[in-house]
């Protein structure tokens, strides 16, 4: 399991922390801590945070697997950055995260309000915690589905349907049976669902004998749904489950089965257009005035034939070309003077810079990594419909044919 905790729990925490969280937080797990003595809450204060700050500093050994997936959990939120995400989740529960007048001003921070949240209002914790996740899963794998306009449903039975159906498959996959899902429907439909992963065993220490143990870690998925686009993208959990996980999805939530199983469900994105326009291809974007600039910043070429052995096409050898300032797509023209793109030289991806702003202001950039059928890779928090937009109209993005043969874009 991962040790970040021995950041969180460093002396300039022991010393400030308010005992009756620190006592309550270790108390979880007294019967998994016997070498612990609980009696040290009664003494003086600073001989208790004294002994307190000994025992963090000591062998991971002197926690249980509980308390280390505890400290690990809320050092996650136990930040800055942490500490924004829980007073947003707070005001939507209409919860106070505050501290009380007359505290400290030790109770305002991070590490402080995350455990107090994560005792007190498990309700905002767990929902912080899920949109920390959201943030950082920029990449997915997206399926298109048959229609586009057709609304997910939230309400209870719904909900309770795609969760037995999630923990079912999760369990089959030997990752047990359970499966906690958060439910989000801001400016878009989003769900974390957490569940475990498979069983590690580990050898351990324990005093002067060894002990093997076993246990699973939290693994968090994440999905997210659009409905005027009839397009929703999985990620975090295995590549093996994800096809499953969006046929519960169209079962269970928007009430059609097999709404994703096209066979061109997972044709979205293309760079051909690139490979016809050749090393000159510029992305056109004056149909959007909040797009400053795009710029292209990196671009891989594949060397493509047929295997002598095999008959089948593969790559050979590649070229990346990569340009912070100017243009990657007319670097590689430079490197491969006299070459075209074509049928012998394929694009693999593509990486480009989109800037965002009114003329005269400071702009936003977003990073973009087009690597076809399926992923369009970047931080999906701020200007996606835009982005999508912009791939669409430079003729990257695929259309959704009226038939439903074809595949959609937005």
């Amino acid at each position: 399991m991962s040790r970040d905790h021995k950041k969180f729990v460093n002396p300039k925490f022991t010393r400030t922390i308010d005992f009756k969280l620190l006592r309550r937080l270790l108390e979880r797990h007294s019967d998994e801590l016997p070498q612990f003595d609980f009696s040290v809450f009664g003494k003086d204060d600073a001989e208790a945070r004294k002994f307190i700050e000994g025992y963090f500093a000591g062998p991971d050994e002197n926690y249980s697997e509980g308390l280390i997936a505890d400290l690990h959990h809320i050092a996650e939120l136990g930040t800055a950055a942490g500490l924004e995400i829980l007073l947003q989740q707070a005001l939507r529960f209409g919860v106070n995260l505050l501290p009380r007048e007359g505290e400290s001003d030790r109770a305002q921070d991070p590490k402080h309000i995350a455990v107090s949240a994560f005792l007190d209002h498990r309700e905002v914790f767990d929902a912080a915690s899920d949109m920390m996740v959201i943030i950082a899963r920029p990449s997915l794998d997206e399926f298109v589905g048959l229609d586009e306009g057709v609304e997910a449903r939230m309400d209870d039975v719904a909900r309770q349907a795609f969760e037995t159906a999630a923990a079912e498959l999760f369990k089959k996959g030997l990752r047990s049976n359970h499966c906690r899902v958060g439910w989000y429907d801001d400016d878009e439909f989003s769900l974390v669902i957490t569940h475990g992963s498979h069983v590690t065993t580990a050898s351990i220490v324990d005093g002067q004998q060894e002990k093997v143990i076993s246990f699973r870690t939290a693994e968090h998925a994440v999905l997210k749904y659009q409905s005027g686009t009839g397009i929703v993208g999985i990620g975090g959990t295995a590549k093996a489950l994800r096809r499953e996980l969006a046929e519960i999805f169209a079962d269970k939530v928007l009430g059609r089965p097999g709404f994703f199983a096209s066979d061109h469900a997972q044709n979205l994105y293309s760079l051909d257009r690139v490979q016809q326009v050749g090393f000159g291809f510029r992305f056109t974007h004056d149909f959007d005035d909040f797009i400053q600039r795009v710029q292209i910043t990196e671009v891989q070429v594949d060397r493509v034939g047929a295997d002598p052995k095999t008959g089948e096409t593969r790559a050979f050898f590649s070229y990346v070309a990569r340009d912070g300032r100017d243009n990657a797509l007319a670097r590689l023209g430079e490197i491969m003077r006299g070459a075209s793109l074509g049928a012998d030289w394929r694009l693999n991806h593509l990486v480009f810079r989109v800037q965002f702003g009114k003329a005269g202001t400071r702009t936003k950039k977003v990073i973009v990594k087009l690597k076809p059928p399926t992923h369009a890779v970047f931080k999906r928090i701020h200007f996606e419909s835009r982005i999508l937009r912009l791939l669409r109209r430079n003729g990257l993005l695929h259309d959704r044919d009226v038939s439903g043969t074809a595949v959609a874009a937005e």
